[in-house]
Formats: structure tokens, C-alpha cells, sequence
């Protein structure tokens, strides 16, 4: 039996010969352009990973005292202990609960400015 690799290969035709060069081509322009836009993706995640945020909150001196709010400062009934809070661009979001039951103060946060109040009921 004879070996199909012995065989010689024979010229291909001058029409296969151009189809399978403008394949090359074409898979060559796929794969650069697969190869670019995957480097486009990579970049802008290491640019969002590495490049910080302007519009951050600015660090304090370390010299800076701590600020303190009282809860009567913040429109809180005295004895109310703060359950949970959120943050919401700039608004803060304030979960305290006190004698009579649960609530949820909405502040405007530059100015402190109250936005809403909320109170949660059984019913």
C-alpha cells in the first residue's frame, strides 16, 4: 500500500493559488484588528484602574481635627441611635431609630440640609 505522504505535492491552480492568498490576507486583517481591539479594552481598564477620580474627596490635614455632629445638630430626637446610613452622590441617607419607632432622615450633603424624612410604621 503506498504512503499518501510520499506523494508530491502538485502546483495549484493559479485561481486556488489567489483565493487562498486574499484568505491569508483577510485573516491577517481579522486577527490585527481582534489584536487591537483587545488592546483598546486592556488600556482603558488599566487607565480606570490607575488614573484616580478628580472629583474625589480631598484628604484632610493630618492636623485637622475631627469633625463631630450632635444629633440634636442633625434634627435627631435626643437618645435616637443610628441604625444604618447609604450614601447617594451627594445625598446622605440617615436610619435612626428612637422612642417612637424607626426613621429615615434624607440630608443634602454640602449644606446638611434635610431633603425628607421618612417614618417606618407597623401597620
Amino acid at each position: 500500500m503506498a504512503d499518501p505522504h510520499d506523494e508530491e505535492e502538485k502546483p495549484l491552480d493559479p485561481a486556488v493559488a489567489r483565493v487562498q492568498e486574499r484568505l491569508r490576507r483577510l485573516m491577517l486583517i481579522a486577527g490585527l484588528t481582534l489584536g487591537i481591539g483587545l488592546l483598546a479594552v486592556l488600556a482603558g481598564i488599566v487607565y480606570r484602574i490607575v488614573i484616580t477620580d478628580p472629583g474625589g474627596s480631598a484628604a484632610l490635614p493630618k492636623d485637622a481635627a475631627t469633625p463631630t455632629v450632635s444629633l440634636s445638630g442633625l434634627g435627631l430626637a435626643p437618645g435616637a441611635r443610628i441604625v444604618s446610613s447609604a450614601m447617594d452622590g451627594n445625598r446622605l441617607s440617615l436610619t435612626y431609630a428612637d422612642d417612637d419607632g424607626t426613621s429615615v432622615v434624607i440630608f443634602e450633603m454640602p449644606a446638611m440640609t434635610v431633603v425628607g424624612r421618612l417614618r417606618v410604621t407597623a401597620d
